[in-house]
């Protein structure tokens, strides 16, 4: 097995996995004080008006997000045994292309390859460079 003959596109959900678990990795080291005060103010409405508060649980959320959008993505390739339509790679390049101009310095790269390997699956996948979605 060479990295040419496998088929990338097959793990494009645990690509998504692995890119919410280092989410809310990040999110859990990173905010840990913050989230200490969340459950010290009581939990329940404990953030109102704290930004600090906010983007934590933000950042969290979005990981919760990838896990979910990841493992649903996996389920979909291994029932259907076919690339994640082109739409969403396409949709995924942009979202990460727009994230890298206004956060250059963010994780916002790791979406790149993973848009890349759905929209170049779909292509080698569709007859006459027919785009699918």
């Amino acid at each position: 097995m060479t990295l040419k003959s496998i088929k990338w596109w097959k793990y494009s959900g645990v690509y998504l996995l692995i890119t919410g678990i280092l989410h809310c990795i990040v999110s859990i080291i990173s905010f840990r004080h913050t989230y200490i005060q969340i459950f010290s103010d009581g939990f329940i409405n404990s953030i109102q008006k704290d930004t600090t508060k906010g983007l934590a649980l933000w950042f969290l959320i979005c990981g919760i997000f990838l896990l979910l959008f990841g493992r649903t993505l996996h389920h979909y390739i291994k029932r259907e045994q076919k690339p994640a339509p082109s739409f969403l790679g396409y949709y995924m390049l942009l979202f990460a292309i727009i994230g890298c101009l206004i956060i250059p310095i963010s994780g916002f790269w790791l979406f790149i390859p993973q848009a890349i390997v759905i929209i170049l699956a779909n292509k080698k996948h569709q007859p006459n460079g027919k785009i699918n979605g």
